[in-house]
């Protein structure tokens, strides 16, 4: 039997665990004790907010992916983790998230941040997610050993220990600073003192790095030993910061009490580890549309708590600033939707980017932070037409943070409120599929062929949304397309979504919300008579939402080649599902076997190679070495129904797997998604030789739920009492659903 343990040991094991914890992480430190710290991590101590930003995205993990038609591109995986509840991954940002990444490097190359970076984009594209996904990492990041940072604060001990030359006691003067045995270190730091031993502490708002206590020549010259860099080379974060006014007075009179020794000065430092807190305001501050200033200061030198300064520093008038910008300090601020605020409330900013400082009544402040705001694209073109905007121009870097236009991704979108409707109401088959497409379709906006090499403009005349759809999707477009121009359009994937983003109508600026179509699910999911929220249920709720034309500005575009026809594009999704429904009723009734027809097709491939080839094939019974045979291809050839020169027919097909390798190098054959189209035809082919059976079935699974079901003939209601299970088996569909669907289907002719 385990043993119980006690409250007692619990708290102790986790009191002896904390202790060590708090010695192996370095909590607490002297300056000489961080000075050693700093030789042995220079790169990590001296780094600025911009480097320290770019380490920690680089933590989590950056990798190449393949996406779609468009190839390889970079992957963050900060922000596409899982961050806990209502915190799902961020999908499909990789432009922007890659333009931030590239911003941060630029910081780091000039050696300052001098920039706002403005994400602007239409609501609910994900501008607010990202920056909480950065502040998250920020805070998880600077609890590793990695992300250790630190900031200092000024320790002055009572008169029982005294410190020399700042104390009115006799007592002080004569156990004077090398006396106290309970120093913690030989160099007699008050850093280590337990607050029962200090007189008072005076904690640096800013965060300043300690490094900065050191005369900036002297400073200088220490840092570019520790990083093994020339002088001119040093970021200027380092090289032209200083202490905040408060911090400078106070070492500029303990240096003078102490007749100019830096050593003593050093004593009264303590240097502490500390970690980034969104919900705290340590390190990371958020500021919504509010008429405020975002940094201001108090004077706090007769405040209760600074009474037991040391007499040397009670002449010294002493403010302690505060707002966002301070507790951001050395981290990260987000300004979110920045252009919701009258713009007197922030102009403020134009000199605060530019110089990153912060103008205070008692002084000038140094920050070092990220600065970050989120704008939708109304307000930002409102601002765009202000007066004003030449001069914010050149301090915002602009990224732009555009609806998804891949449904397979935007389908992703949906997945934590899957998880949440689920609990209660299952998702059916191809409803989060086709909600999306038909957001997605709503975005896209005809391609100008004008912006295309003279040789594909016609090509790319005739794209519709739909083949556009595909293209993004990574999927072949419509058959109409030659496989030559099929293979051309998927080369020009970058080039066709790069076609758009010039333009003040970008593609992903207009079209239906990821918010709006996650409600629409909401509302599909309470259906009273629905026990799935089935494609039909996200069918009505579109309809329902089309009805209201003013409330939506992309209901209200003019269709234009068949681009922004909504109603089309609910007309689209509703015959996708009748012929993907059709297809898995087709597959549950059993009436061939599949797995038969893709040998079959395999093995008429191999001998189309041989006959192209002029090779020999080896006879699976026999093992011998055979010409090809042609009644094998001839007679699938004639399930396909394909006629004309046997020779080009075969020709075409070799030609099919000759580009797949080219498109695929290294990867093996796949034979379904090739030859997607022949195979189809040829099941089609099949059901079409046994159409009477299966409109049997099918009319007699319409009347599902009613007395005549129960008096089918004893086989028909055998097959159909499968069929139902193997939709739900296979496909996921209830009984119901089901049903619902095969009456649909009645409806559209099928």
């Amino acid at each position: 039997m385990a043993k119980t343990t006690s409250s007692r040991e619990l708290l102790e094991t986790m009191t002896t665990e904390s202790k060590r914890d708090f010695k192996e992480k370095n909590f607490l430190l002297s300056f000489e004790e961080y000075l050693d710290l700093v030789q042995q991590k220079p790169n990590k101590m001296l780094r600025s907010a911009a480097q320290y930003m770019k380490d920690m995205i680089d933590s989590f993990g950056i990798e190449e992916i393949e996406i779609g038609h468009e190839g390889k591109r970079r992957h963050f995986s900060l922000f596409e983790r899982y961050r806990g509840k209502h915190r799902p991954p961020i999908v499909g940002q990789h432009e922007a998230h890659e333009q931030i990444y590239r911003i941060l490097e630029q910081f780091v190359r000039q050696g300052r941040v001098d920039k706002l970076i403005l994400l602007h984009g239409p609501n609910g594209s994900s501008k607010s997610s990202t920056a909480e996904a950065l502040a998250q990492a920020l805070e998880e990041y600077s609890r590793t050993d990695d992300g250790a940072i630190y900031r200092f604060n000024w320790v002055f001990p009572n008169d029982k220990i005294g410190h020399e030359g700042l104390s009115n006691t006799d007592t002080a003067k004569k156990i004077g600073f090398g006396d106290y045995q309970g120093q913690r270190n030989s160099k007699g730091s008050f850093a280590h003192l337990t607050d029962d031993e200090l007189l008072c502490k005076i904690v640096s708002e800013l965060k300043e790095n300690p490094i900065f206590l050191l005369p900036p020549t002297k400073r200088n010259n220490i840092i570019k030993d520790f990083l093994h860099t020339k002088e001119n080379e040093l970021p200027s974060s380092l090289t032209e910061s200083d202490l905040s006014t408060k911090n400078k007075k106070i070492f500029e009179a303990l240096l003078i009490a102490y007749h100019g020794d830096l050593e003593k000065v050093m004593r009264h430092v303590q240097v502490e580890r500390f970690f980034f807190s969104s919900r705290y305001r340590n390190g990371i501050a958020t500021v919504e549309p509010q008429m405020t200033i975002d940094a201001q200061d108090k004077q706090i030198t007769m405040e209760r708590h600074m009474q037991n300064i040391p007499p040397v520093l009670q002449n010294i008038r002493f403010f302690e600033p505060s707002g966002d910008l301070v507790d951001a300090s050395r981290g990260f601020i987000e300004f979110a939707d920045l252009l919701k605020r009258p713009l007197e409330a922030f102009k403020y900013l134009l000199t605060t980017v530019e110089k990153m400082s912060i103008n205070l009544s008692s002084g000038m402040a140094d920050l070092d932070l990220i600065m970050m705001a989120s704008a939708n694209e109304k307000h930002l073109d409102a601002f765009k037409a202000s007066p004003d905007w030449p001069s914010f121009k050149g301090r915002f870097e602009l990224v732009r943070v555009p609806y998804l236009l891949s449904s397979q991704q935007e389908a992703k979108i949906y997945e934590e409120d899957v998880k949440t409707i689920s609990r209660n109401r299952p998702i059916a088959p191809h409803a989060l599929d086709l909600l999306a497409k038909w957001a997605v379709l709503t975005r896209l906006r005809p391609p100008d062929p004008e912006f295309f090499d003279f040789n594909c403009r016609n090509l790319i005349a005739r794209i519709d949304p739909f083949e556009k759809l595909a293209l993004y999707d990574g999927l072949e477009p419509a058959l109409h397309f030659s496989d030559a121009e099929k293979s051309q359009l998927k080369k020009l994937v970058r080039e066709i979504r790069r076609e758009s983003q010039s333009s003040h109508f970008y593609e992903g600026r207009f079209g239906a919300s990821p918010r709006e179509m996650k409600m629409l699910l909401y509302f599909a999911s309470q259906h009273p008579t629905r026990d799935q929220v089935s494609a039909l249920a996200i069918f009505d709720e579109i309809e329902n939402l089309m009805r209201d034309r003013s409330v939506y500005d992309y209901l209200q575009f003019e269709p234009r080649n068949g681009y922004h026809d909504f109603r089309e594009f609910h007309k689209y999704i509703r015959v996708t599902y009748a012929q993907m429904f059709q297809r898995e009723f087709l597959i549950s009734l059993n009436l061939f076997d599949e797995n038969q027809y893709d040998r079959a097709f395999q093995n008429y491939l191999k001998h189309v190679v041989a006959f192209i080839k002029k090779e020999s094939v080896q006879n699976e019974i026999t093992q011998k070495l055979e010409s090809p045979n042609e009644n094998v291809m001839d007679e699938m050839e004639n399930l396909l129904g394909l006629s004309g020169d046997k020779r080009e027919i075969r020709e075409s097909l070799v030609a099919k797997i000759a580009s797949w390798r080219v498109e695929n190098p290294g990867e093996e054959l796949n034979i379904k998604r090739v030859f997607k189209t022949e195979l189809e035809m040829v099941e089609q082919r099949i059901y079409d030789s046994k159409r009477d059976v299966i409109e049997k079935i099918k009319s007699a699974m319409v009347t599902y739920g009613t007395e005549d079901y129960a008096k089918l003939p004893s086989d028909v209601h055998k097959a159909c009492e499968q069929t139902f299970e193997n939709l739900r088996t296979r496909f996921n569909y209830s009984a119901n659903t089901t049903w619902e669907s095969l009456v649909f289907l009645r409806s559209q002719g099928i």
